[in-house]
């Protein structure tokens, strides 16, 4: 086994070296992955590029899928050359929510790749338990996608989708592909799909979208209460804007559910109208929050790995760029600083 391994380390604000660095050391009830790809989320750009990461130095990423490598001693049930994908959430077991079985609402997690190293590098630690073994026909590039899908998946659950409803998805990046795929798989029969970029919306349209609205073309609030007849019974809010955050509220029906997936990390002012559509239309607003549940990692997990496996749920239509560790440094300014089109990046290693 080699001793040390080629990773992209995150120092500081708008420093990333990819270097040669120690394999890490694994304990009694961990395997060493072997990397083999691993997706940008877009929760690294601002660790790397914006407000800053929990520690330094650290290697980012925790959307990712392997081999494992080597095993622990107390390891059950994995051996070398299995191939597996990761749940990276470390919850502490002990609190309040993790004793109920939300380990999402943990209040003293850790992430591989955020709050320990993660998958931008060769070899990545991970505590055997948090392993999910790949099924023959499940490819590494699209497994690299069972993390984002989960937190789609989640969100739908909370928004108790009915056969037959319709579903309104506002913004269509990565996680607005995969949330409106599974609002197709929970039963919706109708998906509006909404952005402002035209390609999204036609990717959108391959993935499963009925009918596409482009807001910088429209108002999509109008739009969709005149196509719906008083608006969608379930509304999913991907974009994390609070723009499109107000709009959910306002395509919502009378007693219809609107859930919020997206982080748009500012206030979010809600006019007279909108407050008024809440009571008067006895609209329920729900968080959705990661995508754990008890046994861990939880439902959304197993469906995802299922789907993906029957092909049901699609995620290589996503994929824009598959690009090496050397060119991650350069990737993650240039979405920072928006000079790139891009979809769902992964970094093959």
């Amino acid at each position: 086994m080699q001793k040390t391994m080629k990773a992209a380390v995150l120092y500081g604000l708008r420093d990333i070296r990819c270097e040669t660095v120690p394999v890490p050391d694994i304990g009694r009830e961990d395997v060493l992955v072997k990397v083999k790809y691993a997706g940008i989320c877009g929760s690294d750009i601002p660790r790397a590029m914006v407000s800053g990461a929990r520690r330094y130095p650290l290697i980012l990423g925790h959307e990712f899928c392997g081999e494992v490598a080597a095993v622990g001693e107390a390891v059950d049930g994995y051996r070398p050359g299995d191939r597996v994908a990761v749940a990276p959430l470390i919850p502490c077991g002990n609190c309040e929510h993790c004793r109920e079985g939300h380990y999402g609402l943990c209040e003293h997690y850790n992430i591989i790749g955020t709050g320990s190293d993660g998958a931008f590098a060769e070899y990545t630690k991970v505590p055997f338990r948090h392993l999910l073994r790949l099924p023959d026909q499940l490819d590494y590039a699209t497994a690299a996608g069972i993390e984002p899908a989960t937190i789609g998946y989640h969100g739908v659950a909370k928004g108790g989708i009915q056969a037959g409803d319709t579903v309104a998805v506002l913004g269509c990046g990565p996680i607005g592909q995969l949330t409106l795929q599974w609002a197709k798989l929970f039963g919706a029969a109708t998906v509006i799909a909404v952005d402002i970029f035209p390609e999204k919306l036609e990717l959108a349209k391959s993935l499963g979208a009925d009918i596409l609205i482009n807001s910088r073309e429209c108002d999509p609030v109008q739009r969709i209460r005149e196509l719906t007849g008083g608006g969608a019974q379930v509304v999913l809010e991907t974009a994390g804007s609070k723009i499109t955050q107000e709009q959910a509220v306002l395509v919502a029906r009378k007693q219809g559910r609107v859930v919020f997936l997206g982080i748009s990390h500012s206030d979010l002012p809600l006019q007279e109208k909108t407050i008024e559509a809440i009571l008067r239309g006895e609209i329920s607003l729900q968080g959705s929050w990661n995508s754990y549940s008890a046994p861990y990692p939880g439902k959304a997990w197993t469906a995802t790995l299922e789907f993906m496996s029957q092909g049901k749920l699609q995620f290589a239509p996503m994929i824009s760029h598959r690009i090496k560790l050397e060119e991650l440094a350069h990737y993650l300014a240039a979405i920072a600083d928006r000079t790139i089109s891009f979809n769902k990046i992964l970094v093959e290693i």
